[in-house]
């Protein structure tokens, strides 16, 4: 092979490789807030607003966006604030409308896969899950709580 022929191929292949599409390595996902406590909660993850949820509810609206990494790790956190006031519908006490505010580092749950949504859970007791997922609670195989109950009582 002379020279030319040699650099001529050299080329091609660092042409090949430098054209492959490679992975990213972040990814955005919308946010949506399920709410399973009797208050209204108002809600920002990572500093992002992340909406409002009724008592009992949510799922149906989605804010834009938060970044995470295309691969799980076991040290993945998000920082969740949210405020509660009175959930009681029509409620016009004075400290109906008084907000309290939370704030807690949460892990992100393993996803095998990047893509989807962020689903935030607000359950009894300050607890709060974050789920990656493209499925929404309530969804078969959804792999966090059910959608959001609300008590007979």
């Amino acid at each position: 092979m002379n020279r030319t022929t040699t650099l001529a191929l050299c080329m091609l292949v660092l042409t090949a490789c430098s054209s492959k599409e490679r992975a990213p390595e972040s990814y955005s996902a919308n946010i949506s807030p399920y709410n399973h406590t009797g208050d209204h909660i108002e809600a920002y993850v990572d500093g992002t607003f992340g909406g409002h949820s009724s008592a009992h509810g949510g799922g149906g609206s989605f804010v834009c966006c938060i970044s995470y990494p295309a691969k799980w790790r076991p040290d993945l956190t998000a920082k969740v604030r949210w405020a509660t006031s009175s959930g009681i519908p029509g409620d016009r006490r004075p400290e109906a409308y008084v907000q309290y505010w939370h704030e807690k580092v949460v892990p992100i749950e393993k996803y095998d896969a990047p893509g989807g949504t962020l689903n935030v859970h607000f359950l009894p007791g300050s607890e709060v899950r974050l789920i990656i997922s493209n499925k929404r609670a309530g969804a078969k195989d959804y792999p966090g709580p059910a959608y959001p109950v609300r008590p007979s009582n």
